[in-house]
């Protein structure tokens, strides 16, 4: 009994110095304007690809140091649904192209000489946490190519980056918080096969 009460007694304290510690690290909240939420980059002296934040400032910042707010003016009614895409009724939508108040959140390869990969990487969403029901699907609204989906039977779960700067659709079909985790891979001409650590993004919808 007495040896329970103590791993009770820890486990809380540990609970309690993660909690202290999460409020002490506040996040910077992205609600609206251009964001790379995808920048890729590679540091060539260490051979590592890594993915984190571009602002519209020029700053860069750590993925797990960034919440996006998907807030209520990314709010879409349908009256039907796009199959892998957008479901009937509510969705909140991250859209293509710049618009004053929201969200502008893309991916880019600006950091890292893509031609030294042969011109592409490889970019998956390993796991997805969502709220009861929800999704996200990120398509090229232009091509209706789904690029990442959280729903495996979309068969969606990573694509190829070829572009040097890209602005999909997001879409979240239900509010609540998703952390999405994504990595990316490639061949260097140089230094051979290359892969990031998994990244975790969190965005707040609704």
């Amino acid at each position: 009994m007495r040896k329970t009460a103590i791993r009770l007694g820890a486990a809380l304290g540990a609970a309690f110095a993660l909690a202290f510690a999460g409020q002490a690290q506040a996040a910077t909240t992205i609600s609206s304007g251009h964001v790379d939420a995808l920048a890729f980059a590679y540091d060539d002296t260490a051979n590592a690809l890594d993915i984190n934040v571009h602002t519209a400032t020029g700053g860069t910042l750590e993925a797990a140091d960034v919440l996006f707010d998907v807030h209520s003016g990314h709010l879409v009614n349908r009256t039907a649904a796009v199959s892998c895409k957008l479901d009937v009724g509510q969705n909140w939508v991250v859209p293509r192209t710049e618009t004053a108040g929201l969200l502008w959140a893309g991916w880019s390869t600006e950091d890292l000489d893509l031609a030294a990969f042969g011109g592409s990487l490889r970019a998956e969403l390993v796991s997805a946490v969502t709220p009861t029901g929800g999704n996200v699907s990120v398509y090229d609204a232009t091509t209706g190519v789904v690029r990442f989906h959280s729903n495996s039977a979309c068969n969606a779960s990573g694509t190829a980056i070829t572009e040097t700067h890209h602005h999909p659709t997001w879409v979240f079909t239900e509010p609540g918080t998703y952390q999405l985790t994504f990595q990316v891979t490639g061949t260097h001409g140089t230094d051979g096969a290359v892969t990031s650590p998994q990244v975790t993004y969190t965005f707040d919808v609704g």
